[in-house]
């Protein structure tokens, strides 16, 4: 039993390549749409209000992060041999481990996000009426966490599927948006559409990973007591990978709840526009990270961890190649583009936007070394450089941000993953 539609006579690049292009169909629109969205709002509600939104949005997230075990990585590192095999009751038997970990995850999230969310109001300066709606908020922190479903599509190659069902968050807000900016709505109102995507999003990924499983014939009891028990492996790796993400946070949503808190909700709004902006540009970095680590897994247990690595270093140095120009264009555009994007309120964002470019050819390497050391099972050595790379970041962030202002955030954003990159190439070539 394969994972279907893996093309045994194609190169193991090309076949990461392509089914990163399979993900980044549907992301690449999804990168417009929320480019728009974000214009929209920024137009709207102005620097304040908008920024007022995405904290929002970044405190919802971290919460979700930070409870989430990333089962989706553990369906693949262990489950990958177990496809191989034809062992289905071995993979029912994880697939059983993930899904409750994710039950498990999500009430965690919606507890610890009630919880910390009257501090989180008075830290960003939110009103009353936003506090209200972060209550509801904190009921959608589940519905950022569906690991497993994410794990299961992508070990049976359903990149295609993912990549478009990755539209439906950033469509429900361009739409709300273009609405509520006709009807001069106010922040709360753009909240509401947020929180409503954040559902549907989650939904539907558990519809599709779960049909999935029903296609095959490989849905798990989550009631009762287990016939077998867990891999000991299963949980320390998780734990391991869990950590990890979390402290990836540092790279992504972490910062902004930072730049907001330091200097307010008007200067995270001038970092999510560079933020976003060079999201579109880090899509298909994202879209390659998520499809070389089966691809990697794979060829870790086929053929050895030599020829693992030497496909690795071939995918980040092509996804690199492809990237440079695109980096250049957003450096000579930098200031078009904050004022195209936000309005001439935006236009502190050029610099912010030239840097977060440059950024993601750091974020290439350290995706694509980290899909090759946790393919050789090494998810220690991957939380020791992100234990590393927070330390990094956090601390220039920390002794830069009140010295120089937002700009602080991308250089220390650039910091982090030069150091991570570090660790994880030692921890690759080490035997």
């Amino acid at each position: 039993m394969t994972p279907s539609g893996t093309d045994k006579q194609t190169g193991p690049v090309a076949r990461i390549m392509a089914n990163a292009g399979k993900l980044l169909s549907g992301k690449a629109a999804g990168g417009v749409l929320s480019l728009a969205y974000l214009a929209i709002a920024a137009r709207g509600l102005g620097p304040e209000g908008m920024g007022a939104l995405v904290l929002a949005h970044a405190y919802a997230t971290v919460i979700a992060g930070v409870a989430r075990f990333q089962s989706w990585q553990a369906v693949i590192r262990f489950g990958a041999p177990m496809v191989r095999d034809g062992d289905e009751a071995r993979l029912k038997d994880l697939l059983r481990y993930t899904v409750r970990l994710d039950i498990l995850s999500s009430v965690a999230s919606v507890i610890i996000a009630l919880a910390l969310a009257p501090l989180a109001a008075r830290v960003f300066g939110w009103s009353d009426d936003i506090r209200g709606l972060i209550t509801v908020y904190c009921f959608a922190t589940p519905f950022l966490i569906a690991a497993t479903p994410t794990g299961v599509l992508r070990l049976y190659d359903k990149f295609k599927l993912l990549g478009w069902q990755l539209t439906l968050m950033p469509l429900i807000r361009f739409i709300g948006a273009i609405i509520l900016w006709l009807t001069e709505a106010s922040v709360g109102a753009f909240l509401v559409v947020w929180i409503a995507s954040v559902f549907v999003h989650g939904s539907s990924l558990w519809f599709l990973g779960w049909r999935e499983l029903e296609k095959k014939k490989l849905t798990p009891s989550l009631l009762g007591k287990a016939e077998r028990e867990a891999d000991k492996a299963w949980l320390p790796f998780m734990i391991k990978t869990n950590l990890s993400s979390s402290i990836d946070l540092m790279h992504n949503n972490v910062p902004l709840l930072i730049v907001g808190g330091v200097l307010g909700p008007a200067a995270a709004a001038l970092f999510r526009i560079a933020y976003n902006l060079a999201n579109v540009l880090a899509q298909p970095i994202t879209m390659f990270n998520h499809a070389s680590f089966p691809e990697l897994s794979k060829i870790e247990a086929e053929e050895g961890r030599h020829k693992m690595a030497k496909v690795a270093f071939q995918s980040i140095g092509t996804a690199i190649l492809i990237a440079l120009p695109i980096v250049g264009l957003y450096f000579l555009l930098r200031r078009q583009l904050a004022v195209g994007i936000g309005g001439e309120e935006f236009i502190a964002a050029a610099p912010l936007i030239a840097l977060m470019a440059f950024a993601q050819l750091f974020q290439i390497a350290s995706l694509g070394l980290e899909s090759a050391v946790l393919a050789r099972g090494r998810a220690g050595w991957a939380l020791s450089g992100q234990v590393a790379a927070a330390v990094a970041h956090l601390g220039f962030l920390s002794f830069m941000l009140t010295a120089i202002g937002v700009i602080a955030a991308p250089i220390a954003i650039m910091t982090g993953w030069a150091v991570l990159i570090a660790v994880l190439l030692f921890a690759l070539l080490k035997e």
